[in-house]
C-alpha cells in the first residue's frame, strides 16, 4: 500500500464530507470532532433530516486506500472528506507566516 500523508487537522477544522468517496457530488460541511486513527478522523456533519450526526472512521478522498485496498468497498459506508477551501487557505497562510517569522528571527540573530 502506498504511503499517504493525511493533511494535518485539528479538532474544529472545517472539512467537506462526501457520502461516496468516489464522487464529488453534494459535499456537506463538516467539522473535525476527533482524530481516532492515523488515517481517519471523526466528522460532525449537518444532516437536514437528523440534525448534527457524527461520522466515524472517515478517510481522505485522495487516500490511495480507496484504489488499492480490497476492503475499500466495506469502508465506503463511512464516506470520505476533503479540506474545506477556508481550512486549506488558513493552513497555507499559517505556513507562510511561520516561514516569515523564522526568516525574521534569523536576520535579527
Amino acid at each position: 500500500m502506498s504511503a499517504f500523508q493525511m493533511p494535518a487537522l485539528g479538532v474544529g477544522d472545517m472539512v467537506l464530507f462526501y457520502d461516496n468517496p468516489y464522487t464529488t457530488d453534494h459535499p456537506v460541511m463538516g467539522w473535525v470532532s476527533s482524530k481516532p486513527g492515523v488515517q481517519t478522523i471523526k466528522i460532525l456533519v449537518w444532516a437536514e433530516e437528523a440534525g448534527f450526526v457524527e461520522k466515524p472512521s472517515v478517510r481522505h478522498r485522495e487516500d490511495p486506500f480507496w484504489r488499492e485496498s480490497e476492503t475499500a468497498q466495506a469502508w465506503q459506508k463511512w464516506g470520505a472528506f476533503d479540506l474545506h477551501p477556508s481550512t486549506k487557505a488558513l493552513k497555507e497562510l499559517n505556513a507562510l507566516l511561520t516561514k516569515q517569522k523564522i526568516e525574521a528571527a534569523k536576520k535579527s540573530a
